[in-house]
């Protein structure tokens, strides 16, 4: 499991219902795409984070693609509680199955000051470009 600063993440929303995810830890690149017709993938990212931020002891979300998806399994280190273990799962199911040859994309811990700082300003890049009106039109979330 990578233990270090080296982590960084961009959501770019697209148009048409679709998001793109690119996660960097220790140099390599994780590439997720994102359906938004299945759920709320940004409110629930927003959510499981801020649940962290009030203590939560772990959380787990799952963005859907058509088909398969990624889960992410978010767990408060227990030694050190100002650090989450995160670990970023891939799988094929479609959308309504029971998830099943589910893999490990990335491990990793970091900070919990650092991932949600990550997740707050992606997120606010999101909500101003949504207030741009060429934007929001061209970009649906559905």
């Amino acid at each position: 499991m990578y233990d270090g600063d080296d982590v960084d993440l961009l959501y770019v929303l697209s148009p048409h219902g679709w998001s793109t995810c690119i996660l960097f830890v220790d140099k390599r690149t994780y590439e997720l795409i994102i359906s938004h017709v299945f759920g709320d993938p940004i409110g629930d990212f927003i959510e499981a984070t801020i649940a962290l931020l009030k203590g939560a002891l772990d959380v787990e979300t799952t963005w859907w693609d058509e088909p398969g998806g990624n889960r992410w399994k978010i767990m408060r280190n227990s030694d050190q509680k100002h650090r989450l273990q995160i670990t970023l799962t891939e799988f094929l199911s479609s959308y309504g199955d029971e998830i099943t040859q589910e893999r490990i994309l990335v491990e990793f811990e970091i900070k919990i000051s650092h991932f949600s700082t990550l997740v707050y300003y992606q997120m606010k890049k999101v909500a101003a470009l949504l207030k741009e009106r060429s934007f929001e039109k061209n970009t649906r979330l559905y």
